[in-house]
């Protein structure tokens, strides 16, 4: 078996404990605040690295304070560092978490954000089955030269992307040549909403009466008995209001079911669908459905969906079904939500897998 890549970010998560956010030129009182090893990419590694799956961590690291910190965090797991990037300060994450556990991220991008097409060339892809990238680093300057490199060495690899929170930001053209090589789609419900409207056109509004139009993009909707099937789920499936994205954006489809469907005959492979607390809707072209949340307390949702998608990447490359794999990366996101910080202790992490 072969090993997991994880192309992004690593960075210093600074969590920020608050009663509520500040209204422009308003004051309030933090009442905790730690940092702690976070990004995306690092994230969904750390839950791979932590069930012992055979994983591979493509992170560049920059310079400054923050820079010392992840590079001491990942000595400290075991991890190798693989680029430096020895000209540019590393970034951070400033994480607000208010009292219901809902986080909002203001993110400076430094050299956890770069990529240069010759560091790639340290990588040996013969030993790697599967690819996880995120939006964030392809909106990014230097985005076009992670596209290279998936369109280069990714052709023949199981392509895991997850859009981010701002689907609505990536580049059109760029999000297009993504989709183009095949990948299992992974994101919440919101921002499949989004990413189906970007991708696929179409100005129905994202929560209204009505059934939105289907779309020339390859939607699997002439099967009178699965567009049955569709509609039957979406009257179950939350998530039908863009809450986390901009509402503004491009954003075709009302219902989280046909905006997976839409997706799904656009990559023509598996598209995930996050649900909060009510599990992960999956629509691989002949089975669909919504594998169940697990009820917890919610400390905070940092590194909910990163560690989701890590431990479903496990599952799917140890071979099993997407229910199977679902049942265990939900398992595994409410163990981190009743942490604080996307930072779980292994051991945790292990225990949730099981």
């Amino acid at each position: 078996m072969g090993k997991l890549l994880f192309v992004g970010v690593t960075c210093a998560d600074v969590v920020i404990n608050v009663d509520r956010l500040p209204r422009t030129a308003q004051d309030v009182v933090v009442y905790g605040q730690r940092m702690t090893l976070g990004g995306c990419a690092f994230n969904a590694f750390a839950v791979a690295h932590a069930l012992g799956e055979p994983a591979v961590l493509f992170s560049p690291v920059g310079t400054g304070a923050f820079g010392d910190f992840v590079r001491k965090g990942l000595a400290a797991e075991g991890v190798p560092v693989l680029v430096e990037n020895g000209s540019m300060e590393n970034g951070c994450c400033y994480c607000f978490v208010e009292p219901d556990g809902e986080r909002t991220f203001v993110a400076y991008h430094g050299a956890d954000y770069h990529y240069e097409p010759a560091w790639f060339d340290a990588l040996d892809m013969d030993e790697i089955d599967a690819v996880y990238v995120c939006g964030l680093e392809v909106e990014d300057p230097t985005g076009p030269v992670v596209v290279e490199f998936l369109e280069r060495c990714c052709a023949d690899k199981t392509i895991c992307f997850t859009p981010g929170p701002r689907p609505d930001a990536v580049p059109l053209d760029l999000l297009e040549r993504v989709c183009d090589l095949h990948p299992v789609l992974h994101m919440n419900g919101d921002e499949a909403m989004v990413l189906a409207g970007r991708l696929c056109g179409g100005a129905a509004p994202c929560c209204g009466d009505g059934e939105a139009p289907a779309r020339d993009c390859g939607r699997e909707g002439t099967d009178p008995a699965a567009d049955s099937e569709v509609r039957e789920m979406s009257g179950a499936v939350p998530g039908a209001a863009c809450r986390g994205v901009d509402a503004a954006a491009s954003c075709a489809f009302g219902d989280v079911p046909s905006a997976v469907a839409t997706l799904r005959g656009r990559v023509q492979n598996t598209v995930f669908a996050t649900l909060g607390s009510e599990g992960c809707y999956f629509d691989d072209g002949s089975r669909r459905g919504v594998v169940p949340g697990v009820a917890t307390r919610v400390v905070d949702t940092i590194g909910a969906g990163d560690s989701h998608i890590g431990a479903l990447m496990v599952g799917l490359h140890r071979g099993e079904n997407p229910e199977e794999a679902l049942a265990c990366a939900n398992r595994v996101a409410a163990t981190v939500v009743a942490t604080a910080g996307a930072h779980v202790d292994p051991e945790l992490i292990r225990a949730a897998a099981q």
